[in-house]
């Protein structure tokens, strides 16, 4: 099966979320609809929502309430994503200009605090006790992350596990939220509720790295952001990491150097990639990568083969550049 197969499957639950994000989140006050239609309107892949979709149904539901759970994550990853680039600063996201840029910082973040709050009320009206917590879980967690994130910035001394405990609040929480969702609705048992987040788990920390990697190594026409953009942030990633565990002390003075700059340039970047380069950091990192990839597919390992349970897998290894 492939990617598009799988995203074909869940295609009408998908459109159902689209249609609810634009119902619910109309306001009263122009200024936030036309911020938040600009920000649905982006480019986004609704990956989380096509996970929980995906989950659900391998799971034998049936149900209407996956546009619901679906929107409230998409309203917490949307603000979460509105906050991150005015603390970064950030033009473009996905080739579009970011709100913060077109609108400014104000506007922005109280656009990004509407959208929490809406996350809330949707969340009370649609979701069930356990799911509400999940959710409300899965929100504080990656507001620690941020937080971690930044005490973090331009800190040479990083270790993997520091690495690991920001993207898995990050990034890895929701994307294990989203799967766990999928299994409460179905009302599955304990064993297979605990697998469905270990996949989520593992697959979000496998997608962050991907994500990691390509920020180094990956072409800008493809991933419509310019390479460096962690370095520039002050942000140490795994290919960072992974290079610091192979460089001689003066390679790594360089390296310190370089991130205890105010601000980094390309200059910067280049020799950080040729020193990356010298030890094959990217085929390393997606060794890293792929092990985590890995623990998420073998998680699957409880449920019965079906189609839905095919698409997962195919997604999964798509959203880190494999072939299933």
């Amino acid at each position: 099966m492939t990617a598009k197969d799988a995203l074909n499957l869940v295609k009408e639950d998908v459109e159902k979320v689209e249609q609810f994000l634009k119902d619910d989140i109309k306001t009263s006050v122009h200024l936030i609809n036309e911020v938040i239609l600009y920000l649905l309107s982006s480019g986004g892949k609704r990956l989380r929502p096509v996970f929980l979709a995906l989950s659900a149904r391998m799971c034998g539901y049936k149900g209407e309430n996956i546009p619901a759970m679906s929107a409230v994550i998409e309203y917490i990853h949307t603000a979460t994503l509105l906050h991150d680039d005015i603390i970064d600063g950030a033009k473009y996201r996905r080739k579009c200009p970011t709100a913060n840029s077109l609108y400014g910082n104000d506007v922005a973040v109280l656009c990004g605090d509407f959208l929490y709050s809406r996350s809330y009320i949707t969340l009370t009206e649609y979701g069930a006790k356990q799911v509400q917590m999940i959710l409300s879980s899965a929100a504080l967690t990656m507001s620690e992350g941020e937080v971690i994130q930044l005490l973090k910035t331009g800190d040479i001394n990083l270790t993997f596990d520091d690495y690991i405990q920001i993207i898995t609040r990050k990034t890895a929480v929701l994307f294990s939220a989203a799967c766990e969702i999928g299994g409460r609705l179905a009302e599955v048992s304990e064993d297979k509720i605990k697998a469905l987040k270990n996949f989520g788990y593992y697959l979000g920390l496998g997608f962050q790295m991907t994500d990691d990697i390509l920020d180094y190594m990956g072409n800008p026409e493809i991933t419509g952001k310019k390479n460096g953009t962690d370095l520039f942030e002050g942000k140490l990633t795994l290919p960072v990491i992974k290079t610091l565990e192979k460089t001689n002390d003066s390679e790594k003075n360089i390296i310190a150097e370089i991130f205890k700059k105010k601000e980094r340039n390309d200059d910067d970047l280049k020799v950080l990639k040729d020193i990356m380069i010298k030890y094959d950091i990217e085929k390393i990192s997606e060794k890293t990568a792929d092990e985590y990839i890995n623990k998420s597919l073998n998680s699957l390992n409880v449920f019965e083969d079906n189609d839905y349970r095919k698409a997962l897998i195919a997604l999964a290894l798509a959203m880190v550049g494999r072939i299933a």
